[in-house]
């Protein structure tokens, strides 16, 4: 199962953060799940009162989680469509992204001078550091109902080129390519670029400079549909 299983489960979790049995369900089959939660997640002290629901069922609805005793705690259907999964204490505890050892490993791949920093630019978009003189940032959430007003806001307070990391490409729309291109920006995709090694590191496919010759070249920008 391809690295880029992970870039996608990411794109869609608001706060980088689920249950143990979400990641597990979400990302079982890929052979890198266990290098990926070594170094990049963490357990949090806190468990989820429901759970995403894994049956086939027209209502979709989470599960309630019933918590009788540590050694038994079931996840339930609201709607009574389907049988109670028996579930480990383990499975409900929150398990979230270790933010800061994944963006030192990006920068590391990638070349980027890293600042530690830390810091939120706008809400959900962090500073990772320069590349060649030029800022990068990352952000997890590419929602069409605010990335583009995000990227403008981003750009606006900026006033300058600059480099934004995302987990994939699926929610980017040709007129957003247009105005990175245009602004001389870049964006990069971890799920069309990097690869996860055995020892917790990133390969790049291709490396930023090369993005920025691809990503800045008009040719290869799709143009809106007439």
């Amino acid at each position: 199962m391809s690295d880029r299983i992970i870039w996608h489960y990411l794109d869609e979790l608001p706060e980088q953060e689920a249950a143990w049995k979400e990641w597990q369900s979400s990302l079982i089959g890929w052979h890198r799940f266990n290098t990926f939660y070594t170094h990049y997640l963490r357990v949090e002290g806190r468990r989820v009162k429901l759970l995403n629901c894994l049956e086939l069922c027209k209502h979709d609805c989470p599960r309630r989680i019933i918590e009788n005793s540590p050694s038994d705690i079931k996840a339930v259907c609201p709607q009574n469509q389907a049988d109670p999964i028996q579930l480990k204490f383990r499975d409900i505890l929150i398990y979230s992204i270790r933010r800061e050892a994944l963006h030192q490993a990006l920068c590391a791949s990638l070349s980027i001078k890293y600042s530690d920093d830390r810091r939120k630019v706008h809400e959900h978009i962090w500073h990772l550091g320069d590349y060649s003189g030029t800022e990068v940032y990352i952000t997890y959430r590419t929602a069409p109902a605010v990335f583009a007003d995000t990227i403008s806001s981003l750009y606006l307070s900026h006033q300058a080129p600059f480099i934004l990391i995302v987990p994939t490409m699926k929610n980017v729309t040709p007129e957003i390519q247009q105005f990175m291109a245009k602004n001389n920006s870049v964006l990069f995709s971890m799920a069309d670029k990097l690869h996860l090694q055995t020892d917790g590191s990133f390969k790049p496919v291709r490396g930023i400079s090369e993005c920025m010759k691809s990503f800045l070249s008009t040719d290869d920008i799709p143009h809106p549909r007439d």
